[in-house]
């Protein structure tokens, strides 16, 4: 079976995430596990299908999340409603929300350079 010419594919959005914790950072895993299940508790079912997130990159304090095109609102706010990742306990992981791009590439761009006395991104 062939692959979709690009313009019968799915257009997503890939949003950049601060990952915020007092602890050990979450795996991917657990970082795909906390955002679906926040989807699905704030929309639903029928909403996580639209809305179709999955965590594509992660490090120790960023991660890039991807979704549908025209849902991005929806995720960001259900990530805000993360409290808990894995084997945390509650209250220890906050998500906030960086950037929202088109690309991975786009995304990764607003990740602060570490290296730089302002902070300016990459």
């Amino acid at each position: 079976m062939r692959p979709l010419p690009p313009t019968l594919r799915m257009n997503r959005r890939y949003i950049l995430i601060e990952v915020m914790t007092d602890a050990q950072a979450p795996s991917q895993k657990e970082l795909y596990q906390a955002c679906a299940s926040a989807v699905r508790d704030l929309f639903g079912d029928t909403g996580a299908a639209e809305i179709r997130p999955a965590v594509v990159w992660s490090d120790e304090t960023y991660a890039v999340v991807r979704c549908s095109r025209g849902t991005e609102k929806k995720l960001t706010a259900a990530l805000a409603c993360v409290i808990k990742a894995g084997n945390l306990p509650a209250n220890t992981v906050r998500f906030r929300t960086v950037k929202t791009s088109g690309t991975i590439r786009g995304a990764k761009a607003g990740i602060p350079c570490r290296d730089s006395p302002e902070g300016k991104s990459i």
